[in-house]
């Protein structure tokens, strides 16, 4: 019998579990119309209106870690005592999660931005740049 925990050890209070939500079964799958073997069609200006959605939530998250990153390096924010312990580390962790977060959400949300308008142009037939639209976004993925 192991007596070594199963899970990290919290202090009094556990935080919540973290539970992704479940998909519906066919959820990212594309469904073309007319079945398997169709083919899809869209308008290209929902594709730049959709594109402007994301470039305001790039713009947003780019404002979001200009705000966090101003707590970057600082742990003794609660004072020299307490960069030692508790609060002073918790912050450190906190701003970082907040800053790299923030700046992988710009990252990702404008690259989806320019590879929708990239596509608009490729079915309007307007585009002048080569390469596969969504190819840094695949990159940075890891696919």
């Amino acid at each position: 019998m192991s007596t070594t925990p199963q899970h990290p050890v919290y202090g009094p209070f556990v935080p919540p579990e973290w539970k992704a939500p479940d998909d519906p079964p066919g959820y990212g799958t594309p469904h073309p119309p007319g079945g398997a073997h169709g083919q899809f069609s869209a308008d290209v200006q929902e594709l730049v209106t959709a594109a402007g959605s994301w470039e305001a939530l790039s713009k947003a998250l780019q404002t979001v870690w200009g705000y966090a990153s101003e707590g970057w390096g600082y742990p003794w924010l609660f004072g020299m005592q307490d960069t030692l312990y508790t609060a002073g580390r918790l912050h450190q962790t906190i701003n970082a999660v907040m800053v790299n977060g923030a700046a992988d959400g710009h990252w990702i949300t404008q690259t989806l931005a320019n590879g929708l308008i990239e596509t608009a142009n490729d079915l309007s037939g307007t585009d002048t740049t080569q390469g596969e639209n969504f190819r840094k976004l695949k990159d940075r993925a890891g696919k």
